[in-house]
This record gives structure tokens, sequence and C-alpha cells, in this order.
């Protein structure tokens, strides 16, 4: 898990400096955001208030300031917006080369047991959605995070009783939102495992087409292609139930939260605890305690899209190839061309069945020899283990007198 963590937060390396800079503006388009409201309530409580001969300067000036600070906001906006896609697009290309530079390391035996679509899943749209999760999610967090605690303080100094009405519907809030959150979660895993399954349906269908129509099997292929469809459509419609449930729940908890501070901001104004002044603040700053709730089925979905493609990344690359070189292996020169095969056995996998039964046989530099039988005799097993595509499990196999397991796979490979 460790392990995980730290290569997750890996990627990033290249790249700290944008991505404090990024932060770093998030932090800024946070802070300001929360200033207006303030601002807000310092025209309609201290200037419209008090001397009015001197109120439209005061205006002025604040109005002047708050359009500084949009145009401080706009330029942070984009600069997080642009650079932080960017930093994720180049975090998603270095991923990608990893990944596909780890696919050619691995042997025949793991192809053998996986699905071309599947693979080119994890290419695609795993790392696509994992690169979303990098560059939007400390962004999303640390924004929602100095908005909630910045206006929670904010109204507690302006008027605690309210403020703790208010914040007695989060907790109500955030239950309802985590158990739908919860729903959505494994509704969208299994979209994504059945899209995949649709994948490699396709895939199989397509890279067989000519023995499909050879066999005129288009019936059977179009039944396995629409149960796998069906299966992914009851998915997709069980996550927009979920998704309706929390969106509407979530929006209903807004309403009562307005009409909360509606109704006893009004009473507080009548036992002049509170002014109106206020109670506009505080209509402003709901937004920035119910954002983060509101919000949290997308930071939700975005984090678990995320893991679950950075999962699925990991288990391929902590993917050990079964044929490699050893510290030992050598570069072959120069290479005459002898090879023996002594007493070998192999099978693929996890069949019991032999292939090849304690096979000898020797093919001296020069000479060709003519492999002949029906299909599925070994011909073509017998020619794939000696550039160690497959590693034998019994016996050992020879050239020029050297075993092929001391002999670098490149060097092997290059020579034949």
């Amino acid at each position: 898990m460790k392990y995980r963590i730290k290569k997750f937060l890996s990627y990033y390396k290249p790249y700290l400096k944008l991505f404090f800079a990024i932060m770093t503006c998030t932090l800024a388009v946070s802070g300001i955001s929360l200033l207006y409201p303030l601002l807000t309530r310092y025209i309609t409580k201290h200037v419209l208030e008090h001397n009015l001969s001197q109120a439209l300067s005061q205006i002025y000036v604040v109005g002047a300031l708050m359009v500084m600070l949009v145009l401080i906001q706009t330029l942070a906006n984009y600069f997080v917006d642009y650079h932080g896609h960017r930093m994720g697009a180049m975090m998603e290309s270095d991923m990608r080369s990893e990944l596909f530079s780890h696919y050619q390391k691995l042997s025949f035996n793991f192809y053998d047991k996986q699905k071309t679509g599947q693979l080119m899943s994890r290419v695609t749209n795993d790392l696509l959605l994992l690169s979303e999760l990098y560059h939007h999610g400390p962004e999303d967090y640390l924004r929602y995070c100095v908005k909630f605690i910045g206006a929670f303080v904010i109204l507690f100094l302006i008027n605690a009783k309210l403020t703790l009405v208010v914040f007695a519907f989060l907790p109500l809030m955030g239950i309802y939102a985590l158990y739908f959150n919860k729903k959505m979660n494994i509704a969208l895993k299994r979209n994504k495992a059945r899209i995949a399954d649709i994948n490699a349906q396709v895939e199989d269908t397509l890279s067989g087409i000519r023995v499909v129509k050879s066999f005129a099997n288009e019936a059977l292929e179009q039944k396995k292609f629409a149960n796998a469809n069906d299966r992914f459509l009851e998915s997709r419609k069980n996550s927009y139930r979920n998704e309706a449930y929390l969106s509407n729940g979530i929006e209903t908890f807004i309403q009562l939260i307005t009409i909360a501070v509606i109704v006893f901001g009004g009473v507080s104004i009548v036992h002049a605890s509170l002014d109106l002044a206020d109670l506009i603040t505080f209509l402003l700053y709901i937004g920035y305690l119910i954002e983060p709730v509101q919000k949290l089925t997308h930071l939700t979905m975005q984090y678990q899209e995320g893991i679950t493609g950075f999962e699925r990344f990991m288990e391929i690359i902590e993917t050990e190839p079964d044929i490699k070189d050893t510290a030992s292996a050598i570069d072959l020169k120069p290479v005459y061309g002898n090879i023996e095969f002594r007493n070998v056995g192999f099978k693929y996998n996890e069949n019991p069945d032999l292939v090849l039964n304690n096979l000898s046989l020797k093919v001296k530099s020069g000479d060709y020899l003519a492999l002949v039988g029906p299909s599925g005799v070994g011909k073509t097993t017998l020619c794939s283990l000696l550039p160690r595509f497959y590693d034998v499990n019994e016996g050992e196999i020879f050239l020029d007198g050297i075993n092929i397991k001391d002999i670098q796979l490149q060097s092997l490979r290059r020579n034949i």
C-alpha cells in the first residue's frame, strides 16, 4: 500500500514547481471569492447606514476594489484551468509511455490470458480519468476546504446562533450524500468493468470476423454482444437512479437551509440580534458552506474513477515478466547456429497436458529440418521455445552449446 501511494505521488515530481504555482493560484481564487460578501456587507452596513454624503465615493472605491479582485481572480482561474489541465495531460502522457513500455516487456504467457480490448482500455480510458484526478483532485479539495472553513468562521463571528442553525443541517446532508455516493461508486465501478467487457467482445469479434462469417456465426456473436450490452445498460440505469436520488435530495436540503436562514434570520432581526445587512451576508455565504457537500458526488466520483484507473494501471506495472535476463546473461558473439533440444517438456499455463514431452533434437549449423504433423501437434510451440517466447517446463535448450537462459533475450532474438 505504501509503495502504491509513493508511486502515485511520484508522477508529480517532474512538475512540482508548476503544481505549487497552480495550488497558490487556487488558494488566491478561493480567498478572493470569500471577500465579495464581506465587501457587500461593508457597503450595506457601514456605508449606506451612515453619512450618505460620502457614500458615493466609498461605493466607487469598493467597486474599483471588486473589479481589481475580479481581474486577479480571472487571471488566477485561467492559470489553474490551462496549466492544471496541461500538467494533468503531461502526467497522463508519462504514465501511458511507462505502461506501453511495460507491455513490451511482458511475455506471451501474459498475453495468452488477456484480452486486447481490456488492455487498450487501460492505456486510454483509465489513464484519462486518472489525469483528471491528478489535476482536479488537489485543486478542488483545497478550494472547497478554504471556502467552507472561511465561510464558517466569518458567519460564526457575525452571528454564532444562526451559523449553528445552518450547520445543524450539514451532518444530515453529508450522511445522505455519503450513502448515495457509496451506491454511485459501486455502480461506476461496475460500469467500468462492463464497458471493458464490451470492448473485449467487440475486439474478439472484429479480429476474428473472417472465421465468424466462414461458420455463419453472426447470430451467435450478436447474441453475445447483446448480452454484454444489456448488462452495461442495466448498470448505467442503476447509476442514473442513484444520481437522481442524490442530486434531488441535496437540492431539497439546500432549499431547507435557505428557508431556515430566512425564518431564523427574520426572527433575529425582530429581536434586534441581527440586522438586514448581516442576513444578506448569511444568504450570500450559504453557498460556500453547502458547495463542498453539494460537490461531494463529483469529488467522490472523480476520486473513485481516478483511483480505480490507478489500481488497474498498477496491476499491469506490478506484473513482472516471467521471462527475463538473469544477472549473468551474456551477449552471444559470434553465433554459428548449432541448436539442441535436450529432454524438453512443455505445457501452456495451467494446462495439465504436455504439448512436448521428453523431446530431444539436434540441428547443426547449415542444416535444414522439416517439422511435419497435424494442427496442434506442437510445431509452432517448438519454434516459440527457441527464442524464449515461452520457457520450457522440463529439460534444456542450447544454442552453440550455451543454455539459452544464459543468453540475453535481445541478443538471442536478434540473432534468431
